[in-house]
């Protein structure tokens, strides 16, 4: 049908270089927009909490507009508030949920599950980031033919494999030390202190970490870099040897799709959508939440097995090829959208 009229609403999308808040949002926009698509935005700007006044004004004016062809609020209830009050019949509304707020947030109390069940009742589609999470969904409500799991992909052109040699050498990183990556909030609940805790009796290692936060106690072969622009983070993808995400709870986390489109192994936790994306032994290794001795383990395994290392990498890369390429996830985008629409 060509191009559409798309109200986005949402209160996580980068505010400045090096922000993680809602990029992935940020580049489903730049996907659409490269598609044809009008992409009218009601993003919150500030972290404060002052920030929610204004994102509602903008929220309101985006939903009253009279030339959008469907809504998509990011984020519930957040972000959904308004456009889910002034839904229109001529203007579809679909709801995305990440994580969080589909594992948790209804879960909490029954007001927070009633509202959730209300705003997905209202909404003509539902989206996830993960099957996990769809099922959650339809265990709480959602009707299995209204609702389905597409994430926002990546980009397998600029993510992708590159000979480490020179980066390190431009870095002045020993050529032969294995290196760990870590990219996130510097939060407990991304299972931090685990990692530092095995960082400390892995000396042998390096241990590399990109994301805003406090940074904690540290051992010496543990490197602290803070918010990095995405050139900057493929370099590091391409410079280190396994990424390691040992969350307490993940939506369908965007790192371990670039890391594998960089021809890198993932070792994570079995939690939310690391199960859909690590297949064990295959393209990384899972291991329980909160487990120090687990997580080291696989750290010591995947260290020492070079060869299964690199086969895991390329593995890894065809997967991100043939699962996660944005430009096939974005496809199915709009794939939904037009669907709505012509109804």
């Amino acid at each position: 049908m060509g191009t559409y009229a798309l109200g986005l609403f949402t209160n996580m999308y980068p505010r400045f270089e090096g922000d993680y808040r809602g990029i992935f949002i940020q580049r489903m926009v730049k996907d659409l927009e490269s598609q044809g698509i009008l992409v009218k935005k009601a993003v919150k700007t500030s972290a404060s909490v002052t920030g929610y006044i204004p994102f509602y004004c903008k929220s309101v004016l985006l939903a009253k507009d009279p030339h959008l062809d469907i809504m998509q609020a990011e984020y519930i209830p957040h972000s959904c508030i308004v456009p889910t009050l002034l839904r229109r019949k001529t203007c579809p509304l679909v709801l995305k949920f990440h994580g969080d707020d589909a594992r948790i947030f209804p879960f909490k109390n029954s007001f927070f599950m009633s509202l959730t069940q209300a705003m997905i009742k209202r909404a003509d589609y539902v989206l996830t980031s993960s099957e996990e999470i769809r099922s959650t969904l339809i265990s709480i409500g959602a009707h299995p033919e209204n609702i389905s799991a597409v994430h926002t992909g990546v980009d397998t052109n600029f993510f992708r494999p590159a000979p480490k040699a020179p980066l390190r050498k431009d870095t002045g990183l020993p050529p032969d030390v294995t290196i760990f990556l870590f990219i996130g909030r510097l939060h407990p609940w991304k299972g931090i202190n685990e990692l530092i805790s095995v960082a400390d009796r892995c000396r042998e290692f390096r241990f590399v970490f990109i994301g805003p936060g406090t940074i904690p106690p540290h051992p010496e072969n543990c490197m602290f870099l803070g918010s990095k622009s995405p050139e900057d983070v493929r370099m590091w993808y391409n410079i280190s040897d396994c990424l390691v995400l040992p969350s307490y709870t993940e939506g369908f986390p965007t790192v371990i799709m670039e890391a594998f489109a960089s021809g890198i192994p993932a070792i994570t936790t079995n939690v939310g959508g690391c199960l859909e994306l690590v297949e064990p032994e295959k393209t990384g290794l899972l291991v329980p939440a909160r487990d120090v001795q687990a997580l080291h383990t696989a750290v010591q395994w995947m260290g020492t097995h070079v060869e299964e290392r690199t086969r895991m990498g390329i593995a890894a890369r065809t997967m991100a090829e043939e699962r996660f390429n944005h430009i096939r996830m974005i496809q199915r985008l709009i794939g939904i959208h037009e669907s709505l629409i012509q109804k």
